[in-house]
């Protein structure tokens, strides 16, 4: 049984991969971070972005209908291409529940300073649950990369 967010709605989840239009520069990714997290928390979405190379993975959980809603707002949106969704469903809780928009950019930009930025991909992060759910994105990530 997927839990209900306080408005009662179901809590799912859905997690996707695209292409960047162009190569982002750090000043480019903090811009999409401080929007998103805005953005997320205005309707209680919240999740992980992952960026490197030019590709995008990005796990969203939130008020079912919500995500599905965010996620084709997201699609529509000129900064990237080829959208493709990799999973979705129902959640029994919140993966990351804090997260506004968890961020990592797995080619070594950092964005420390930026309002949001999270280390969840660093070595001493483990939030609680089965294994680290983050650590499973990331490698996902690359496998989807490899197949690109």
């Amino acid at each position: 049984m997927s839990e209900k967010t306080e408005t009662g709605d179901e809590l799912g989840y859905l997690t996707y991969l695209s292409t960047a239009a162009t190569r982002f520069k750090q000043s480019d990714l903090k811009g999409l971070l401080e929007v998103s997290r805005r953005g997320n928390a205005a309707v209680g979405v919240t999740g992980l972005l992952l960026y490197r190379d030019g590709y995008f993975l990005q796990y969203l959980e939130g008020p079912e209908e919500t995500v599905g809603k965010t996620y084709e707002r997201i699609k529509g949106d000129q900064r990237h291409h080829s959208a493709r969704l990799i999973g979705s469903g129902r959640l029994e809780g919140r993966v990351f529940p804090a997260w506004w928009m968890g961020y990592k950019n797995l080619a070594g930009i950092r964005a420390a300073n930026t309002d949001g930025y999270s280390e969840c991909l660093q070595p001493a992060f483990r939030p609680s649950g089965e294994g680290d759910p983050a650590e499973r994105l990331v490698k996902l990530f690359y496998e989807l990369i490899a197949r690109s």
